[in-house]
């Protein structure tokens, strides 16, 4: 079975809101000893909790790379089954080249955890990089939806056109705002804050100020400020 990460169940979708939720408490210090395997363990419905998993991505493991959470042996287990139970499409779908980059994220983020993860049955296959858009509104809807590779372990060519291309970044966090597509906005300033410390950007601190009010009640936005504040601190 495999999950469109476009449409998500809505019983997926709240299951994934709700881990987005815990990864805020925990990345902004608000809780304590954060467990992948027992939050997923005290979900009433547990299969979509494993599909939140695949649906968060490499999101999944910020606690552990960001705010020095332990990363057991059974989080990387439970981590491995999501992997199986919902595997990736093949390279052909629509959204395959979207699951390889994700997955590339994600096993990248585990070797930094020190977790090989390379030939798990479930992963998306060789990854083929996107073309870059010259146009910045192309470009900068192709960084939305990459937005688990904006994690500091994860090296990739979008990063590299991230660094270069601030102005365009700008423009794409100015255009979700003003359209309201707060979600958007949010993804982007993690691009934006990544890497802010080398290339710093006025705008960034007002940017995140005003998602961080209209994000309230939106866990996975939330959750993508608060790594964008993370990143911009230099805490990562």
């Amino acid at each position: 079975m495999s999950i469109n990460h476009e449409t998500v169940s809505g019983a997926v979708d709240s299951a994934a809101q709700t881990l987005a939720a815990e990864l805020v408490e925990a990345i902004s210090g608000t809780a304590d000893g954060f467990s992948l395997h027992r939050k997923i363990a005290q979900q009433t419905e547990p299969v979509p909790a494993l599909a939140a998993i695949r649906v968060l991505g490499a999101d999944v493991l910020s606690a552990y790379l960001l705010a020095d959470h332990a990363f057991a042996d059974a989080d990387a287990e439970l981590v491995h089954a999501a992997v199986g139970a919902f595997p990736a499409p093949p390279g052909t779908a629509p959204d395959g080249a979207l699951w390889a980059l994700r997955d590339r994220a994600l096993t990248t983020a585990l070797a930094e955890l020190g977790v090989a993860a390379d030939g798990w049955p479930g992963l998306a296959g060789t990854t083929v990089e996107p073309p870059e858009a010259a146009h910045w509104a192309a470009w900068s809807g192709e960084l939305v939806r990459c937005s688990s590779l904006a994690l500091p372990p994860v090296a990739s060519p979008l990063r590299e056109q991230a660094r270069r291309r601030r102005l365009d970044l700008v423009r794409g966090v100015s255009r979700a705002l003003l359209r309201r597509d707060y979600p958007s906005a949010a993804k982007l300033t993690r691009w934006l804050a990544l890497d802010e410390r080398q290339v710093p950007e006025p705008l960034l601190a007002p940017a995140l100020e005003q998602l961080e009010h209209l994000a309230a009640g939106q866990p996975r936005t939330m959750l993508d400020v608060t790594l964008a504040r993370r990143f911009s601190r230099g805490e990562s």
